[in-house]
């Protein structure tokens, strides 16, 4: 991103503290963390969870920020460092807004294609994969990580140059007309919705609220766009009504494991590490082979999706089978590591739902090796009444898949350890924990060679600390 102050200023609203001359000023990229400051890119002040960005704007300068938006008018020893280092300064009466001003301005900059990329499970790898297959053929900017909320998702599009030709943007929800208000800034022609499922039933109250906040994305695309949508998803139709898809004329391409979804998968295998090799069919085309390099029959979907978008571009399917391939996962998602001694560990710990612990756990049964199968689950955050319920449905899954052990850790998981009792799996391979230090304690000690353990949980949970553990012992 390469914009003037005076732009900035003009898009903000806010009040100009600076020499005029320095409106002229070309300034790139935009941090909110002093520490990471470069030499004339915006430093964004704010108040944030921990720290108060406004306490770091004198640093900021020093570092040699080519601009400053803060939050609250700066002290005049403040104002007298930044006339000192010719840094313009810019004062708004909210950060967040400031930054989706900025990030609208960009955007209507830009002449690349954007996909909006959301879902209850599986939106993060569906956008690494996205990512990677776009790449193959087009110059592509993506969300890291997971940065999928009201300031992840502007710095994003301000992570775009203006030569980039497709830029994906993963949309994060937590109630309703969020997604739409993020839309009015991202502006989408391509949307794609991995599913349907519980996560933030404790805000939405139902999942029929829940598709009415996802379909906010479908919403958003212009009667030219074009919908990815999971055909194995009961709600899928739900979404496509409360978006009025059909109405509208917005082209709806369906992909799944159902033989009549659009894209689909056929002949799925999977070798040691649960990695899927399978053929992907579209239409009379013939066969595509794909081997993922990412773990898990979920993600079998979720390369589908990625699939069925590339085709809508015109990317060759070979070129797309080899960005299936290379493409990675974020950070402890289906991450498989293993310690010195000869411990596999599934490290899913970054987030969890009931749809995305049975999947972890399938995929754990999937591994291949001798050693036994261990799922250390924690609390899943965010499920509204039913959640003891939830966590109950879950155990019995536990159950079903004959693990040789379950841990459960925290409050909500004597939940997941009831389900499974319930389902008559061996009290004696069950253990429960409150925290995550005793738990840790447990598995230092009773942890062998060729085990294979699962380690998942909502984030609140930490429990890539049991990883670090297990890895150290």
């Amino acid at each position: 991103m390469d914009i003037s102050v005076s732009d900035i200023a003009k898009v903000t609203g806010g009040e100009y503290i600076g020499d005029e001359t320095a409106l002229r000023r070309i300034v790139s990229g935009l941090t909110w963390d002093s520490r990471t400051i470069m030499p004339d890119n915006i430093f964004l002040a704010m108040p944030g969870m921990r720290v108060d960005g406004n306490d770091y704007v004198r640093a900021a300068i020093q570092r040699g920020a080519g601009a400053v938006v803060c939050t609250r008018m700066p002290t005049e020893n403040v104002i007298a460092v930044a006339g000192e280092f010719a840094c313009p300064m810019i004062v708004v009466d909210d950060g967040v807004e400031a930054l989706e001003k900025i990030a609208g301005s960009w955007r209507d900059r830009l002449h690349a294609i954007v996909i909006g990329v959301t879902g209850s499970t599986g939106k993060t790898s569906t956008k690494d994969l996205l990512s990677s297959v776009f790449s193959q053929r087009f110059k592509t900017t993506a969300t890291q990580g997971n940065q999928n909320n009201e300031i992840g998702v502007p710095a994003t599009i301000l992570a775009a140059d203006e030569d980039t030709e497709v830029l994906i943007v993963e949309l994060g929800m937590r109630g309703m007309h969020q997604i739409e208000h993020l839309c009015t800034f991202v502006k989408p022609s391509i949307a794609v919705v991995t599913n349907v499922g519980v996560s933030h039933m404790e805000l939405l109250g139902s999942r029929e609220n829940i598709a009415h906040a996802k379909s906010e994305l479908l919403s958003a695309l212009p009667d030219t766009g074009y919908a990815v949508l999971n055909a194995d998803d009961e709600y899928t139709p739900l979404l496509e009504n409360f978006a009025h898809l059909a109405e509208r004329g917005v082209t709806v391409h369906s992909y799944g494991f159902s033989p009549e979804a659009e894209t689909h998968a056929q002949n799925v295998s999977y070798d040691a590490e649960a990695c899927a090799s399978f053929e992907i069919v579209t239409g009379d085309a013939a066969p595509v082979p794909v081997t993922l390099g990412m773990p898990g029959r979920h993600n079998v979907l979720n390369a589908l999706a990625a699939y069925a978008a590339g085709i809508n571009m015109g990317i060759a399917p070979d070129d797309i089978a080899r960005g299936l391939a290379e493409a990675k996962a974020s950070g402890m998602r289906m991450e498989i590591e293993h310690t010195p001694d000869g411990v596999t560990i599934l490290n899913d710990a970054y987030n969890a739902n009931p749809d995305s612990m049975r999947a972890s756990i399938s995929t754990l049964m999937t591994l291949e090796g001798d050693g036994r199968r261990i799922a250390v689950l924690g609390d899943m955050g965010e499920l509204g009444s039913d959640e003891y319920q939830l966590h109950v449905d879950v155990g019995t899954f536990a159950a079903q898949a004959d693990l040789d052990m379950l841990v459960c850790i925290g409050t909500l998981s004597v939940g997941i350890k009831a389900g499974a009792l319930a389902a008559d799996m061996d009290a004696a391979r069950v253990k429960s924990f409150t925290g995550v230090d005793e738990a840790i304690a447990f598995l230092e000690k009773n942890v062998q060679e060729g085990d294979l353990v699962l380690v998942k949980a909502s984030r609140f949970m930490e429990l890539e600390r049991i990883v670090k553990g297990i890895m150290q012992r």
